[in-house]
């Protein structure tokens, strides 16, 4: 026994673990349950706004996204045992988006999937053998982004996003016979960067830099009550085309029009 590797260790009291810990899931229940009420407003309130407004250059739009994610070394750390590294492949990100523009303004709604594939399991020169499986996330966020006007035809912008994401832990290690498979959803937040450029007055294309990231979910360890705590936090390279709608009408027929002849 003195002469087992951490990483082993762990492992072994993961297939030995006995009913003895707590469960969490009513508490982050009932928080996911108010992050979709919260995201949910933002999408009512975008929609509702467009119509409100009285700017002629206020625009409906519709887009599609895809790209690279990148999910760097991320720790699952196991109630009442320790913590053990994972290391995870580059993977995509993929996903549509749907607002308003409001002159420099663009208020708006995004759906994202993105994957990456597990690599390695364990600390260095202690890696679990046969380690298969991924991490993938779904994503419902409300973005606010501000575009800044340079006279050019790419602008420079910078933005923020709030909503709930679903985090899926899909894990196997055939040499411990042990499978993760659990999610969880979690309040999650992103900062946007980017160029955006106008192909037409109604195609345009933006190259975003997107960090995006969760609050910690706990998951089950299947026949145990173990549960272990990790992050989602990624990298994300986004490109993606948007069609823009005509612009609303407002009130600018001329009163002339109105009068009888």
């Amino acid at each position: 026994m003195g002469n087992r590797s951490p990483t082993t260790l762990v492992l072994a009291r993961i297939c030995g673990a006995k009913a003895r810990l707590r469960r969490r899931q009513p508490l982050q229940t009932t928080r996911i349950t108010g992050v979709m009420r919260l995201s949910s407003a933002g999408a009512i309130f975008i929609f509702v706004l467009g119509p409100l407004s009285s700017d002629a250059r206020a625009q409906y739009y519709l887009g599609a996204q895809a790209g690279w994610t990148g999910l760097p070394y991320q720790t699952d750390t196991i109630d009442g045992l320790g913590p053990i590294p994972v290391k995870f492949n580059a993977g995509y990100n993929v996903g549509a988006r749907g607002g308003y523009q409001l002159a420099q303004w663009r208020f708006e709604e995004e759906y994202s999937y993105r994957r990456n594939n597990a690599a390695e399991y364990g600390v260095t020169n202690d890696i679990a053998n046969g380690v298969s499986g991924n991490r993938h996330t779904h994503s419902i966020m409300t973005n606010v982004i501000y575009d800044f006007v340079t006279g050019w035809p790419i602008m420079p912008h910078i933005g923020v996003g709030i909503g709930a994401m679903d985090v899926f832990d899909g894990l196997k290690i055939s040499s411990r016979g042990l499978v993760f498979n659990d999610s969880s959803w979690q309040f999650g937040y992103q900062a946007i960067v980017g160029l955006h450029y106008d192909i037409s007055p109604v195609l345009a294309l933006d190259l975003d830099y997107r960090y995006l990231a969760t609050t910690e979910s706990t998951f089950k360890i299947p026949n145990t009550s173990a549960h272990y705590r990790t992050g989602a936090n990624t990298n994300n390279f986004v490109a993606s085309l948007t069609y823009r709608f005509s612009a609303l009408l407002t009130d600018s027929t001329p009163t002339s029009e109105l009068r009888a002849p």
